[in-house]
């Protein structure tokens, strides 16, 4: 039912409210935190109910006099408002610096809400602020230290001016304010602001579920040069020259300034410099370390990217330290997750004179001789990955689960054998023949396993 659709705690909801916990976080952080911010520095007295109105003693010394009662609440409905203008304006503009794959979920959210509701055409942008505005903007704001936007919990007289704001963007996000006046009257003097934010809210939606062919268009009309989202990570890099023709390689600095956002990773010669030159996420291939033979380091990246001509270049980037080359990695593989040309091998070498350093193919564009690890970010590092552990790891795991697979495959069997005899005679049938092969190696590892381990050591001889 359109009016009720998503407002309920079910399986679905909540796996999109992780869901956006673990992909857009970093995001988040750029919309909330300089507002956030704000918030806490200032710390204005903020107040629209009468009923918990404050008044107190304004003027010079000597001069006092008391402020009404309508004296707060216009003052208080000034600084909510201009709070509430800061973040959507901050939110209207964000619509390139969210994560591709938070953009993807809602295109398809978007698409699916509108074809099974086509008479409710207003239900598939409240689908999207659902969870967008009431499940993660608002809560967010709420309780900044449980999002890792403060160290700390709010005072009280914070904690009321994020409770109030958390309120408006949640009545931005309803799309219909004059219910949630219906419920709390006393924020009737917000309203012309919260109508204002309904008409910024519905634009940025639009264009946050924009098709892909409209993203494009985008980026090719009436976009301002240098990046304009959120930056996701920035540094200086050292810029090892290769052979090829990329806009990176064609740079006469050996040093650079390095900007990664939601839309391209450009460099300049420093921080406020004007940016050189650019590569289109959507041209990144892969992310990947690079072997220490090749350049005397164990700190060197490669970014393999498709040029303007069509081509695949890399790019050689040395980091100061491995924390950084692992940050770096990460950010850039978190942005690119989404990709649809990434590749799936890579040279950990370089090409010289007229073979790769790593497995002497001759040909430059040739299949990489090491798979590529576009999946392995920060939280989860272990790059590269080790085979052999991981076997070993899923062979304790499966080991481990033999008693509760065969539970369960009898479980599944029982209701049929109740229609078809006595309860229980389920436990006799013969296992699947997937389940008895897979136990059959299971069971041929453990002896490997047993046959590979040393003999005990001999007792020592006094101790007998």
């Amino acid at each position: 039912e359109p009016n009720t659709l998503f407002r309920s705690n079910s399986l679905a909801s909540k796996s999109m409210e992780s869901f956006l916990k673990v992909t857009g976080m970093p995001y988040l952080h750029a919309i909330l935190g300089p507002t956030i911010t704000r918030v806490f520095e200032e710390k204005k007295y903020v107040e629209l109910d009468p009923g918990k109105v404050e008044v107190k003693d304004v003027g010079c010394s000597g001069l006092h006099r008391v402020q009404t009662e309508g004296e707060v609440i216009e003052q208080g409905r000034q600084h909510l408002q201009s709070y509430l203008s800061e973040l959507l304006d901050a939110i209207g503009k964000s619509a390139p610096a969210c994560p591709p794959v938070i953009r993807a979920a809602f295109r398809q959210l978007f698409q699916r809400v509108g074809e099974r509701f086509p008479q409710h055409q207003h239900a598939k942008f409240v689908a999207v602020t659902s969870f967008l505005c009431l499940r993660f903007f608002s809560p967010a704001i709420m309780t900044p230290k449980l999002f890792h936007l403060r160290d700390t919990h709010a005072d009280a007289r914070t904690s009321r001016t994020l409770l109030l704001l958390a309120k408006a963007v949640q009545m931005v996000g309803n799309m219909e304010p004059a219910a949630g006046r219906a419920k709390e009257a006393w924020l009737a003097p917000l309203l012309p602001a919260l109508q204002q934010g309904i008409a910024q809210m519905k634009d940025f939606i639009a264009r946050l579920v924009g098709t892909e062919e409209e993203e494009e268009e985008e980026e090719g009309e009436g976009r301002p040069t240098g990046p304009s989202a959120a930056v996701v990570k920035e540094g200086p890099l050292v810029v090892h020259k290769t052979r090829g023709k990329g806009p990176l390689l064609a740079a006469t600095a050996k040093k650079l300034h390095f900007c990664l956002t939601g839309e391209a990773l450009s460099f300049g010669k420093s921080p406020g410099a004007e940016r050189i030159g650019a590569i289109a996420l959507a041209d990144i291939l892969a992310a990947e370390k690079v072997e220490e033979k090749s350049f005397g380091s164990s700190h060197v990246m490669q970014v393999v990217y498709m040029d303007a001509g069509g081509r695949q270049e890399t790019a050689y980037l040395q980091c100061k330290c491995v924390n950084e080359l692992n940050q770096w990695l990460s950010a850039l593989r978190k942005v690119c997750g989404n990709n649809p040309r990434v590749l799936r091998a890579y040279h950990p070498g370089v090409f010289r004179g007229d073979k790769w350093s790593c497995c002497h193919q001759k040909e430059r564009t040739g299949l990489g001789c090491d798979r590529t690890r576009h999946g392995v970010t920060l939280h989860e590092w272990s790059d590269p990955l080790d085979p052999a552990a991981e076997a070993q790891r899923l062979f304790h795991y499966l080991q481990g689960l033999r008693g509760t697979l065969r539970e369960k495959y009898w479980e599944l069997l029982e209701p049929e054998d109740a229609q078809n005899g006595p309860r229980g005679e389920g436990r006799c049938a013969p296992l699947p023949e997937g389940l008895s092969r897979l136990f059959g190696v299971l069971g041929e590892l453990e002896g490997c396993h047993r046959l590979a381990q040393p003999p005990d050591p001999p007792a020592p001889a006094l101790l007998q």
